[in-house]
């Protein structure tokens, strides 16, 4: 079955497909809600369960992204830039782009200067993009719920 994408859906995958392809050792690229909802995701490896995999890991980067902003506040720091979690075997780079967060997972060797370049580049556009995306979800949603409850339903 082939996935239909709206405008903005592909200019976001083509955006993701760039990033994991402008360097050896990226592995994913996800841009997720606020919430830990996986929007879209660009991979270069598939996991063997792809789907189940790609939410785990926006589930748990959101939550590890939102409780770094509540640190940084706390301590008075301010919102978080770039936040970075090194593994034995791999890294994981996060960054704001409006209303969600953009996920980079990497092999451990990757030239971190270079990762947050690509994040300072990528993210303002990523940021027009998807608030436009995410307003034009809600307002698509509106209208079908105002159409669905102003409709004569009978039984």
């Amino acid at each position: 079955m082939k996935v239909r994408y709206s405008q903005d859906e592909q200019i976001l995958k083509k955006i993701l497909n760039t990033i994991i392809n402008s360097t050896a050792g990226l592995k994913h690229a996800l841009i997720i809600d606020e919430t830990g909802i996986t929007i879209l995701n660009e991979s270069k490896f598939h996991f063997i369960d792809n789907d189940t995999s790609v939410e785990k890991i926006g589930a748990i980067g959101g939550a590890v992204f939102v409780a770094g902003e509540e640190q940084g506040q706390i301590l008075g720091y301010g919102g978080i830039r770039v936040q970075i979690t090194e593994y034995q075997d791999g890294m994981i780079f996060a960054a704001k782009i409006g209303s969600g967060v953009l996920c980079i997972a990497t092999d451990s060797n990757v030239q971190i200067g270079f990762i947050r370049a690509l994040l300072k580049k990528w993210a303002p556009q990523i940021a027009k993009i998807l608030t436009a995306y995410l307003k034009d979800d809600k307002t698509s949603s509106s209208d079908k719920l105002k159409e669905l409850l102003s409709s004569d339903l009978t039984f």
